[in-house]
């Protein structure tokens, strides 16, 4: 079981989690150019569907990087607040070796698996 996060350690995914919404952002503002900005495909598809394929492919992309921002924000809540680092389904520490992997995750691994299954 983990223990408590340090200030420092709570510095240290602060700014793990500020680069990572950095990346992402751009990421985002890369991929509504290219779906729906000036880089666009042009509107007619291809005989075989291309261009719809890729402006379809690239809007998930954008949607679930807008997800991923989200759950980036709603974790410096979390510091800010002084919940970051524990489960919001159970109330455990979740483990530093997931934090550092995902630093915007807001369960631990057991609840996280619930979740997906569709019981919690």
């Amino acid at each position: 079981m983990s223990k408590k996060l340090s200030a420092k350690e709570l510095e240290d995914y602060e700014q793990r989690l500020r680069a990572l919404l950095a990346v992402v952002t751009g990421d985002i503002d890369k991929l509504e150019q290219e779906a729906l900005g000036e880089n666009a495909l042009p509107t007619e598809a291809s005989p075989d569907g291309g261009s719809d394929y890729f402006q379809e492919f690239s809007l998930q992309l954008l949607e679930r990087d807008e997800t991923t921002v989200r759950e980036i924000m709603s974790a410096l809540d979390r510091i800010k607040a002084g919940s970051y680092g524990s489960c919001e389904a159970c109330g455990d520490p979740i483990l530093k070796e997931r934090l550092k992997l995902m630093p915007h995750a807001r369960n631990c691994i057991e609840c996280q698996r619930k979740e997906e299954e569709g019981l919690l």
